[in-house]
């Protein structure tokens, strides 16, 4: 989201957005909480439904396969979340290229060399050598969240495309990286749930700062408290664009 489109958010706040006086920022839009959510639905769809053929052993495997309702309801069900994946990575991609009137260029989500010099100063600070560095917009662990899930679905959509048209794909690629689609697949699936479940819950739900959950991913929103923790750096950007524009109301 732009600058602008954040100090409308803050601007909206003085119609009503307050509970006891807190001032709350805009973090993401509808349309971004809707596509998380829709990615949290597939994701899960396809964890539980597809984690039982990745540890066919394994004891609890037989029970979410009865639990789901048998093995042919199972591989329904994966494959229906499969394809509505696809299909939110089609819609994400076509919106925020043609629909979002921002710039590609101008979007806070590209890595740049401060990201690489944030961790490096993040290792520091972990040792007691440094202070914890100061975010904007997106810090490199967003940034890394952001492109990992990227990278992961086209890595997961292009081999289960492959896995579910497996003789098609055969007139066009050799068996054996049909075989090796399998491979890819499931250990792709593999890490990008532990990734999910351990490094982000931890970054945006079981830190102590937010434990027991953050609520951004439900209203949108961050608090002001949040902010200054969180993204300093666009804190007191937008803060000092609002005083620029003489609305005094946000002073403290």
């Amino acid at each position: 989201m732009s600058r602008q489109k954040i100090i409308e958010a803050l601007e909206s706040n003085k119609n009503g957005e307050r509970n006891m006086g807190e001032i709350y920022f805009k973090r993401f839009t509808f349309n971004q909480l809707a596509e998380h959510w829709a990615m949290i639905g597939t994701f899960m769809l396809l964890v539980i439904s597809g984690m039982p053929l990745k540890f066919p052993d394994a004891w609890w495997s037989p029970v979410i396969i009865n639990f789901l309702g048998g093995f042919a309801m199972r591989t329904q069900i994966h494959h229906a979340a499969g394809i509505g994946m696809v299909i939110l990575g089609v819609y994400h991609v076509v919106y925020h290229v043609f629909v979002d009137k921002e710039s590609l260029l101008d979007r806070k989500v590209w890595p740049t060399l401060k990201d690489a010099k944030d961790f490096w100063q993040t290792i520091m600070f972990y040792i007691g050598k440094a202070q914890a560095p100061k975010y904007g917009r997106y810090s490199w662990k967003e940034k890394f969240d952001y492109w990992g899930a990227f990278w992961g679905m086209v890595m997961l959509c292009v081999t289960g495309l492959i896995m579910l048209y497996p003789f098609q794909a055969m007139e066009v690629i050799p068996y054996a990286y049909v075989h090796l689609s399998t491979i890819v697949h499931t250990d792709e699936a593999l890490l990008a749930t532990l990734f999910i479940f351990i490094v982000h819950w931890w970054n945006v739900h079981y830190s102590p700062e937010v434990f027991p959950m953050s609520k951004a991913w439900l209203t949108g929103n961050l608090s002001e408290e949040q902010m200054k923790h969180e993204h300093p750096l666009e804190y007191e950007e937008v803060m000092r664009q609002m005083n620029e524009k003489g609305d005094k109301s946000f002073s403290r």
